[in-house]
């Protein structure tokens, strides 16, 4: 059995994670121990997105605090000065902002050399991968099996920094199932060229004058306009959707929802240029309608190209009730199974962090991480 800390900085979420690992009759198990996260959304909400230096400091101010919250129940006060029960401790190296990235390497290569155990670096978007096997937001302590994947698999990865088409598969050539650690090797087969999905939905939220995360918002501005029969007031474009690529762009789509919201203000807007609810559910809806449509078109293709016999979601975006209700239709009607993150583990978490790291493996480990803020799923 292995204990392992995950350490997870990548933007704006500080969080901490600890949990055991072990292989039972074949089979790759997993418990948390504790899962911590500390949101620093309303700190940025004021600058309507995330502001790294701030990020920095605030990681720097809540990592010591989190870490006693989360160490010292189980190994007392004094967990830093003796070697507490940690194997390993996993970190996220990238992609995110470098400045935030650095300071999680930082605290965590503090804690291996004082604790004397190995680091392993994580891919971020890896470990939205791994984190949408989890079977459920089981009680902590629970033993449970990360769920079967059918190989070769597609994860379409949503975020508010990336929006990729990863192909899943197993270094050994194998159909098969679930593999073991280490036996996973990544292809990016389409990435935004622009703004990523999560990015558009804060911009936009942000033209209609939504607090930031603007996703979350918009969504529930969409839904209220279809349940009140509230139609879209443009027809929006679908960037890209035909092209025969599988790349992304959703810049064109915010510019596009910019120049409405500027007509609508010359004609519907009342006396202090406040735009009406009716038109910002109906844009709502529009635009979350063609984001939607765009990541169902490009994922149905990249199943085409790749003869995928599963498909992951995962990332904070797919949290959304209209992406997570179209993509769960197109699994159906390929008949593959659709693997979705728990409402804990889609946005960022250390749980997932170190459940990747465990799955990676300790002869990956090193002391010698970069932060990589533009690096890639490889």
């Amino acid at each position: 059995m292995t204990t392992i800390l995950g350490i997870e900085t990548s933007c704006d979420e500080t969080a901490l994670a600890i949990i055991e690992t072990r292989e039972a009759a074949g089979k790759f198990e997993c418990r948390v121990i504790n899962s911590l996260v500390h949101s620093q959304a309303e700190l940025h909400s004021a600058y309507g997105g995330v502001y790294p230096n701030l990020a920095k400091r605030e990681h720097q101010k809540n990592l010591p605090v989190l870490l006693t919250k989360l160490m010292e129940p189980l190994y007392g006060y004094d967990f830093l000065e003796k070697r507490p029960g940690i194997d390993r401790i996993a970190v996220t190296e990238g992609p995110g902002l470098e400045p935030a990235l650095w300071t999680g390497i930082v605290f965590a290569r503090d804690l291996a050399e004082k604790w004397k155990v190995p680091i392993t670096p994580v891919n971020h978007m890896e470990g939205h991968i791994v984190g949408s096997l989890l079977g459920s937001d089981a009680p902590y302590g629970t033993w449970q099996e990360l769920k079967p994947l059918p190989l070769p698999s597609v994860a379409l990865l949503v975020s508010g920094g990336h929006t990729e088409l990863v192909k899943i598969e197993s270094v050994r050539g194998e159909a098969g199932t679930y593999v073991k650690k280490n036996l996973w090797k990544y292809e990016i087969l389409g990435a935004t060229r622009d703004d990523a999905a999560g990015e558009a939905f804060d911009k936009v939220a942000r033209l209609l004058g939504l607090p930031y995360p603007g996703g979350p918002h918009i969504s529930v501005l969409a839904q209220k306009a279809e349940e009140e029969g509230i139609e879209p007031p443009v027809d929006l474009p679908r960037p890209m959707i035909r092209n025969g690529s599988l790349d992304f762009s959703f810049s064109g789509l915010k510019t596009a929802v910019l120049y409405a919201i500027q007509k609508a203000e010359k004609t519907r807007a009342d006396a202090d240029g406040r735009l009406d609810d009716d038109f910002k559910k109906g844009m709502a809806l529009g635009f979350e309608r063609a984001v939607t449509e765009v990541l169902e078109s490009k994922t149905r293709a990249a199943i085409d190209q790749t003869s995928a016999k599963s498909l992951i979601l995962g990332g904070g975006v797919s949290a959304n009730r209209l992406i997570r209700e179209r993509l769960a239709r197109l699994a159906y009607s390929l008949d593959i199974p659709l693997f979705l993150p728990s409402k804990h583990i889609s946005g960022d978490n250390a749980l997932m962090i170190a459940l990747a790291g465990a799955m990676r493996g300790i002869e990956e480990s090193s002391g010698d991480i970069t932060a990589h803020g533009t690096k890639k799923l490889a």
